[in-house]
């Protein structure tokens, strides 16, 4: 594994290349090294390059004595100057555990770094000010053990990858020998100047990065933290994923459906291009814009992916207030300061998984005056000057700040606007609302708009001339790179109805003639 930074203070690494294909950045947690994700690492690497970092003090990484490098402020140094060696200027950013929590801090420390956040199971992230209070003694007498005594305590502890009943033989065995190949020193000097430390409790709401919760209900501190966690942040970045049956090492436990949702976040930022069986949709119901790929089949059911195995993911339409329900069956007894931190701890048999989403249910906007009114036809096809949100933007999203565009969301510059024109005489409407002019490069918001009927699923937004950010699916932000008279429609479907299309034509760049 090659490594990079200053001597002594070098972080192991390995790139997994994927021929045009944009990085995923995976980085593990407390005890633990790239072994995490090698379970995850064939199919994430079918879509993604795939860039494996070990901390400072795990794997093959350096192991300083001294605790001031492991700080969360060198920490996160080390890894945007290890992107900017390999030439990443945005990446799709994951980490378990420990891992998740420097990833969340390098999201608020530098967002336009990343496209996407994805966090897996984290005390270190999710911890109170409280929390951090209460950890704060066990990590430093951890540190002071580790420095007399060496390792060997710990293996008596859940953070010892043998005592984890559910990771595949092939994982237990790998992080089983990273444990054993660790430094002491570099355990000592991470549970001192990182564990607790990179906690950002008090910076959530500051939040600017789209970010996927995953939530493994068997890891109970995570499970009940989570959703105090997760309404922290800003409502309308966050997506969560439960998976049931799945512990502290959900990606390991449960790895397709760990899989299936960090391409479907990646696919609605617009980060991956839709798979193939995502272009079409699905006769006779909507589809979400979360278009999972897995293993198995894959059932469409009211604007949902229901994959085999009983996992859901969702974006919209889930209650606001959705807790995580922490698994009835009691684990085994930890310390409490190992069991909040622990790399790999796991418990108990069985797949499946349910979901939730932190976006509250967005109402549809009603269409406002002056607004642009498309007309919704049946779509055969898309149109052939559409281009797909996700092959044009590869840009870290601008979320628009609310499902309704106001005054100050669009240009300043009056424009022209046509007369409203309902979809059908009678039964559900829908409609495009927003400017008839664009400058070039200055986002504008849309909105569909509907009456008489509900939407089924996330509709999809496509862009001639320009790229969609539709993180916000109702209300998506517009940004033309090309002058002319530019196209935008919308392709949706009715509960119960075949899929539909609305459009309109946007003058871009002082264009006349649209």
């Amino acid at each position: 594994m090659p490594r990079f930074g200053k001597p002594g203070e070098r972080i192991g690494y390995t790139v997994h290349p994927c021929p045009d294909s944009p990085p995923i950045v995976l980085v593990h947690g407390f005890t633990a090294s790239a072994a995490s994700f090698a379970a995850n690492l064939p199919a994430l690497n079918k879509r993604f390059e795939v860039i494996s970092v070990e901390l400072l003090g795990h794997g093959e990484s350096d192991s300083p004595t001294d605790s001031a490098p492991y700080a969360p402020e060198a920490a996160v140094a080390r890894i945007l100057a290890l992107l900017d060696k390999l030439g990443h200027e945005k990446v799709l950013l994951c980490g378990h555990s420990l891992g998740a929590a420097l990833c969340l801090r390098l999201a608020l420390d530098a967002p336009e770094r990343l496209a996407g956040l994805i966090l897996i199971n984290s005390m270190s992230a999710a911890g109170t000010p409280e929390w951090r209070d209460d950890a704060r003694p066990g990590m430093v007498t951890m540190a002071q053990r580790l420095r007399a005594e060496g390792s060997d305590f710990l293996r008596q502890t859940r953070l010892y990858p043998a005592h984890s009943k559910r990771l595949d033989p092939e994982s237990r065995e790998l992080l089983m020998r990273a444990f054993d190949a660790t430094d002491p020193h570099g355990l000592a000097g991470t549970a001192e100047g990182l564990v607790i430390e990179v906690n950002s409790f008090e910076r959530l709401g500051d939040l600017e990065v789209p970010t996927l919760v995953v939530v493994g209900e068997r890891d109970k501190a995570f499970a009940e933290a989570a959703p105090d966690f997760i309404e922290r942040m800003p409502a309308v970045l966050v997506q969560k994923v439960h998976l049931k049956e799945a512990g502290h090492a959900a990606n390991i436990e449960q790895p397709e459906a760990f899989e299936s949702a960090v391409v479907a976040f990646a696919e609605d930022l617009g980060y991956l291009p839709p798979a193939e069986a995502a272009l079409a949709p699905a006769s006779g119901s909507g589809r979400s814009g979360l278009m999972l790929t897995a293993l198995g089949s894959v059932l469409v059911v009211g604007g949902f992916a229901l994959l085999a195995g009983a996992f859901l993911f969702s974006r919209g339409g889930a209650d606001p207030n959705d807790s995580v329900a922490a698994s009835s069956e009691s684990a085994t007894s930890t310390p409490a300061t190992l069991s909040l931190v622990a790399g790999t701890r796991s418990a108990g048999p069985a797949p499946g998984a349910t979901t939730g989403s932190n976006l509250p249910n967005t109402p549809l906007p009603t269409a406002a005056t002056p607004s642009v009114i498309g007309t919704a036809t049946p779509a055969p096809s898309q149109s052939a000057t559409a281009v797909p949100a996700a092959a044009t933007s590869t840009a870290r999203p601008t979320i628009a700040p609310s499902a309704t565009p106001t005054a100050t969301e669009v240009p300043p510059t009056p424009s022209p606007t046509a007369p409203a024109a309902t979809a059908t005489p009678s039964g559900p409407r829908a409609a495009i609302s927003g400017p008839l002019v664009a400058s070039l490069g200055t986002p504008v918001v849309l909105a569909l708009s509907a009456s008489g009927g509900s939407i089924a699923g996330q509709p999809k937004w496509f862009a001639g001339g320009g790229s969609v950010n539709a993180f916000n699916a109702f209300a998506p932000t517009i940004t033309f790179t090309q002058t002319g008279c530019q196209a935008v429609s919308v392709t949706f479907s009715f509960v119960g109805g075949a899929s539909q299309v609305a459009s309109m034509t946007v003058a871009v760049g002082g264009a006349a003639g649209c």
